[in-house]
């Protein structure tokens, strides 16, 4: 059995690195591996710490190549939303080709246990469900949805939203068509989003169908920078799981197409492929700043820290941004000295103080609505 090894450092990007088990053996022996944690959701080995390096290990299970029996799992993570699940069941009954959809319920307390029973009794495709015993956020319920899955891409859509017509063969084709000799270097597809105003953001330039670019290249250079939806090879999401921790409800998606887009490029679609549907009343924009704080800031972080570079390209973004990281700072008890501590070059520096004023009067306009509203 081989694992994958993912070493995250306080002060580096995530770095990757494949070996054998028998490896673990030879860490300990270096005394690289002090100690080994739970396993990540009875994947692999676990996690381990390196006081030497202040490096976290993430140890985790590269799948067998026979047990990729199908091209494409749709990923859906549910928390009452029974109501809207059959929408975009039927959006996918409407599909061609080879694919199954894997639904995690997050603690859900309305019928969808139920509606989802009824779903797979008439599906004429692969529907699985499985639940969570508590609401533990949407990212933990797509950490185990992508464990579970065993197509070779995997589809994040959301339980309120739909896929168009012929999305999943789109996206195959587009898949199969990159040569086989660079697949290796490519993490997935990205397609474009629609709503009732039309296609989502910007189209890719001189008329071409798609584009192979890195996804900070996309974000910045293309301006690519609205809702997508991303395909990517299973391997490589069970690679960059998101982040779990106890006290964390809600992490930006922008975080996992950030350590992904370190190592791998992506081919970028101009076809629109999913319906997608903007501020519902449920939905996770519709909840106060405050409890999605903790998801956002790593986000915000990252980008001052790493992403400094692309500054010219989007000025306004990046002072954005950088309110935004003084306030979401803010709403976790993260004060101006340690804000600007963790941010790391000069020039980062004098961004996160330049967006200090906008992200305080942010801060205190949150806390006088959530006062108001007691």
């Amino acid at each position: 059995m081989q694992y994958t090894v993912v070493g995250l450092h306080r002060d580096s990007p995530l770095v990757m690195a494949r070996m054998s088990f028998l490896a673990k053996a030879a860490c300990d022996t270096l005394g690289f591996v002090e100690r080994w944690c739970s396993t990540y959701c009875n994947a692999g080995p676990g996690t381990a710490h390196s006081a030497r390096s202040n490096t976290w290990l993430y140890m985790i299970s590269l799948p067998e190549k026979d047990d990729i029996s199908m091209k494409i799992s749709i990923i859906t993570p549910t928390y009452n939303r029974a109501y809207t699940l059959p929408f975009l069941y039927e959006s996918l009954a409407h599909q061609n080709g080879d694919f199954e959809w894997v639904v995690v319920d997050d603690g859900s307390t309305d019928e969808t246990v139920e509606v989802v029973m009824g779903l797979q009794r008439k599906a004429n495709f692969p529907i699985k469900y499985f639940r969570q015993q508590a609401n533990m956020g949407p990212h933990v319920a797509r950490n185990r949805a992508v464990q579970e899955s065993i197509g070779e891409l995997v589809g994040l859509v959301d339980s309120d939203d739909t896929v168009l017509a012929n999305a999943l063969d789109l996206v195959w084709n587009a898949w199969k068509d990159i040569p086989a000799n660079r697949c290796e270097n490519f993490a997935g597809v990205m397609g474009r989003c629609m709503t009732k105003d039309g296609a989502l953001g910007a189209t890719i330039p001189n008329g071409l169908s798609c584009l192979d670019v890195s996804w900070r290249d996309g974000f910045y250079k293309y301006g690519f920078t609205e809702e997508r939806t991303p395909f990517y090879r299973r391997d490589v999401l069970r690679c960059y799981p998101f982040p779990e921790t106890p006290d964390l409800r809600f992490v930006v998606e922008g975080v996992l197409h950030r350590e992904i887009g370190r190592r791998y490029l992506l081919r970028y679609l101009n076809e629109p492929i999913r319906f997608y549907r903007v501020n519902g009343f449920d939905g996770l924009s519709m909840r106060p700043f405050r409890q999605l704080a903790g998801g956002r800031r790593p986000f915000y972080l990252a980008t001052l820290n790493e992403d400094i570079d692309y500054f010219s390209l989007a000025p306004i973004r990046f002072l954005r941004w950088a309110a935004q990281y003084s306030r979401s700072s803010l709403h976790l008890g993260v004060w101006p000295r340690r804000q600007l501590a963790d941010v790391r070059s000069i020039r980062s520096k004098l961004l996160a103080l330049a967006g200090l004023p906008v992200g305080t009067a942010l801060y205190v306009g949150d806390r006088t609505r959530d006062f108001m509203s007691k």
